[in-house]
This record gives structure tokens, C-alpha cells and sequence, in this order.
């Protein structure tokens, strides 16, 4: 199951229309409608943050692909996929902690600069 389908089954879940949850993420109903459909194959990490806490899941449950055959090259496939998944998981981890270290620079900034206008 893609990660699409996988955001509207949760979706769906929580009887949410696709305008509903657009409007939870700060996306556009169509940006919803291409994920899920699978006509939009890229989302962005902060999407994806917001995703995961809205739905309070884990990055990897978007990720976890399970190939269903014992050959040894779909052994090699799955070894693969899911050291690619642990890079993913790991640099997403990063950019989250590397984004909140920002916006608390961001916001350390604001205060400084109302205390010199004041």
C-alpha cells in the first residue's frame, strides 16, 4: 500500500472529507487529491511532519512497503528498501530537529529586535 492510500484510509477513518483534512495540513483539496491518488509520487518532509502528527503515526508507517515473496533477490529488494527507509527516516528526523532548532533561532531574532524598537 502506497503512502496515499495509506493517508486516505486514515482519512477515512476519521470520516474527514479531503477538504476537511486539506484544511488541517494548510494544503490545497487537489494537493490531497494527487497524494492520495497517487498522481503526486513527492511530498515534502514538513507535509509529511504534519501528517504524522495529525494522524499520530510514525514516519515509518508511511514507509513500511512489505514485498511478500521469499526469492533471494526479493530478499535483496527488501534488505534494500528498508536501508533506504532508515536513510529517509533518519535524514526526516534530522530536517524536523534542524527546523524547530530554526524557528526557535527565528523567534530569538523577533524578540531581540522588539526589544531594540521598543
Amino acid at each position: 500500500m502506497n503512502t496515499g492510500t495509506k493517508i486516505k484510509n486514515l482519512r477515512e477513518e476519521m470520516h474527514f472529507s479531503q477538504a476537511q483534512l486539506a484544511f488541517e495540513l494548510g494544503i490545497s483539496q487537489g494537493t490531497l487529491h494527487n497524494i492520495e491518488s497517487g498522481h503526486s509520487r513527492k511530498i515534502d518532509f514538513l507535509l509529511m511532519d504534519k501528517i504524522c502528527h495529525f494522524f499520530d503515526k510514525d514516519f515509518k508507517y508511511f514507509l513500511d512497503e512489505k514485498i511478500e515473496n521469499n526469492t533471494n533477490e526479493n530478499h535483496n529488494q527488501t534488505v534494500f528498501l528498508n536501508n533506504l527507509q532508515k536513510n529517509y527516516l533518519e535524514e526526516f528526523k534530522n530536517l524536523v530537529i534542524r527546523n524547530k532548532e530554526n524557528e526557535e533561532i527565528i523567534e530569538d531574532l523577533k524578540n531581540k529586535l522588539s526589544l531594540k524598537n521598543s
